[in-house]
This record gives C-alpha cells, sequence and structure tokens, in this order.
C-alpha cells in the first residue's frame, strides 16, 4: 500500500511540474507575440507618419474636374449647374483650409497655383451661395467677405489678391483669378498646378491680350482693359506694359502709343 501511496505521489509531482512548464510556455509565447506585435507597429507608424508629412502640396485635382464640368471652353460658367455640386465645392475649399498655414513652404510655383485656385473657387462659392444674381456687385462688399479659414486665420477675396497673390510680383495673375464678371479674364475650365503654371499663365495671358471684348488695339491708340488701370503698378511703365502686348499679341505696336481704358462690364459671366 505504501508504494501505491509513493507512486501516487510522485505522478501528481510530475503532472503539477508540467502544468507550470507549460502556463510558463504560454506566457513566455505570449509575450515574445506581444513584444513582436509592438515592435512592428512601432516600426511601421513612424513610416506612415512620415509618408503623411512628406506629401507635396494638395491635390487640385476635385476642383479640375469640377472646372470641366461647369465652365466652357470660352469662360462662361454655368453656375446653376455648380450649385448642384456645392457639396464638391465646398469640400474643394475645406481642404484648402486644412493646406492654407503650411503652403508657404512649398515652391513659388505650387504656392501661385494654390492661391490663384482658391481665389476663383471662393468666388464660385460666393456666386453659388447667392443665387439668383445679375453681378457679383449685387452682393455687400463681396471682396471684403471671409471666404477662407484655418485653424488660425482667415481670408477674403481682397486679401488673397493684394495680400498674397500681388506680393509675388507676378502680373500674369490678372489674367488668371476671376471675379465672375463678363470683363475679366476668363475662367479657366482646368486647375492650375504648380508644374504646369508657367504654361497655364502664358495661357492665360495670350487669351486675355488678343480677346477683343477685353482689349481693343489700333495703330494710333490701345484701348485697353481697366485692369491695367487699376493695377498700373504690376505692370510697370507703358513701355513694359506695351512690350508685353506685342509679345502675347505677335504685334509690333509703337511704345509710345497713348492709352485708354474700356468700360468695364460687371456682369455675371454665365
Amino acid at each position: 500500500m505504501k508504494y501505491f501511496w509513493l507512486i501516487l505521489l510522485l505522478g501528481c509531482g510530475l503532472n503539477a511540474q508540467s502544468s507550470a512548464q507549460s502556463r510558463t510556455q504560454n506566457s513566455v509565447q505570449a509575450s515574445v507575440k506581444n513584444n513582436t506585435q509592438t515592435s512592428v507597429q512601432s516600426r511601421v507608424q513612424p513610416r506612415m507618419d512620415q509618408a503623411t508629412k512628406g506629401r507635396e502640396g494638395i491635390d487640385h485635382q476635385l476642383w479640375d474636374e469640377l472646372l470641366k464640368r461647369h465652365v466652357s471652353d470660352q469662360g462662361r460658367v454655368n453656375y446653376s449647374s455648380f450649385k448642384n455640386e456645392i457639396a464638391q465645392v465646398n469640400q474643394y475649399i475645406e481642404a484648402l483650409s486644412r493646406e492654407a498655414e503650411e503652403i508657404n513652404v512649398r515652391s513659388k510655383e505650387e504656392q501661385l497655383a494654390f492661391w490663384i485656385n482658391a481665389y476663383n473657387a471662393c468666388t464660385v462659392k460666393l456666386i453659388c451661395d447667392n443665387l439668383p444674381l445679375s453681378s457679383i456687385k449685387d452682393l455687400s462688399r463681396p471682396w471684403k467677405q471671409t471666404v477662407l479659414k484655418s485653424k488660425n486665420n482667415s481670408w477674403t477675396l481682397d486679401d488673397i489678391e493684394h495680400d498674397i497673390l500681388r506680393k509675388f510680383d507676378e502680373p500674369r495673375i490678372h489674367f488668371a483669378i476671376n471675379c465672375a464678371s463678363k470683363s475679366c479674364p476668363i475662367l479657366s475650365n482646368e486647375a492650375y498646378r504648380g508644374d504646369q503654371l508657367e504654361t497655364q499663365l502664358n495661357r492665360a495671358a495670350r487669351v486675355f491680350f488678343n480677346d477683343s471684348t477685353k482689349n481693343k488695339y489700333t495703330e494710333k491708340r490701345l484701348n485697353l482693359s481697366r485692369i491695367f488701370l487699376w493695377f498700373k503698378r504690376d505692370f510697370g511703365k507703358t513701355e513694359d506694359l506695351i512690350q508685353l502686348i506685342n509679345k502675347y499679341t505677335e504685334k509690333n505696336f509703337a511704345l509710345n502709343l497713348p492709352i485708354s481704358y474700356l468700360s468695364y462690364d460687371w456682369s455675371l459671366n454665365n
């Protein structure tokens, strides 16, 4: 009988040892697994953060698609159909708002494209939010209304044009931004992009200078858009402006021709 109890005690001891070893192995395995997962997560997360921070500029594709759907090649804007997609216009402007405070670290071309698109998108939204309209000037102080907000800043159309865009010393911006009026330079039906900006600004200047509803030329006098009167400082001396006209019209006007200014049609460009 005593051998029976001895064998029984030995068997229980072995089972207990086996159980303890099993628990220890499970604990070690679980610890290794958890440590491995934590290690993987800690390696992956920084790479994801770096990818997010490394993105350059904002994607203007949404604005580009909207322009192609609602603006003709001649720059006529279908504000009614634009209004049907105002949620997407708002989505684009919200994306601009998130990027606005960081855009100044980008290239000059990216910044110009960003603020030109911002001006144009915010103008379209302003019109759509107030339809029906005959003119942007039917609104109260349209260029003084806040149209873009970020966490720490807000901008009006005047802020974007005068305090930002004009300070780049790039007079062709005046042919790219659109004030929703017939005498304004046309609204391009493609978004401006930093890597295409030079070509796009040249095209906008060429279209504006060769539009006989905006400028009328004779051999004795240049009848120009009032834009050249309002922003005379941006275009330099009279000779500089006429050289610019000659460049984009492929004419050869004398640099001392007298200049007069046409009346401005503020009716909606729809």
